[in-house]
């Protein structure tokens, strides 16, 4: 949800009718409070509103989520019939964005940066 690097691929796959698979597409599911909320207001997992959100972010998102039972493999399923409302998407897509998880003070922004600017030396 909050890595958005992707979305000109997505688009991309819409053009040209491919899949497009989403690498780890539940990761971070707890930092997005509109997820939460539209959880509890479906019954469901948060992961279940995180797949669903993708199923309805675009046709050609092919979610394929990892699972270690039986019964997580059916929660996966069960995550195609949420019926996210167009608010509920909005929210979710607007409170996925990317946010620092450690101060901006620490080696993050430096690691951030780096990443950028390649692993030049930095004062």
């Amino acid at each position: 949800m909050s890595d958005r690097r992707s979305e000109s691929m997505i688009d991309l796959c819409e053009q040209e009718q491919l899949a497009f698979l989403p690498w780890a597409p539940v990761q971070e599911t707890d930092k997005n409070v509109p997820v939460r909320v539209a959880a509890e207001r479906h019954g469901v997992t948060q992961h279940q509103v995180v797949l669903a959100w993708l199923l309805a972010t675009s046709p050609q998102i092919l979610p394929i989520p990892g699972t270690g039972s039986p019964q997580h493999a059916a929660e996966n399923i069960a995550a195609a019939s949420v019926e996210l409302t167009p608010d509920e998407v909005d929210a979710i897509s607007k409170g996925g964005l990317p946010i620092p998880a450690k101060p901006m003070n620490s080696g993050w922004l430096r690691r951030q940066i780096a990443g950028v600017f390649g692993n030049r030396q930095m004062g």
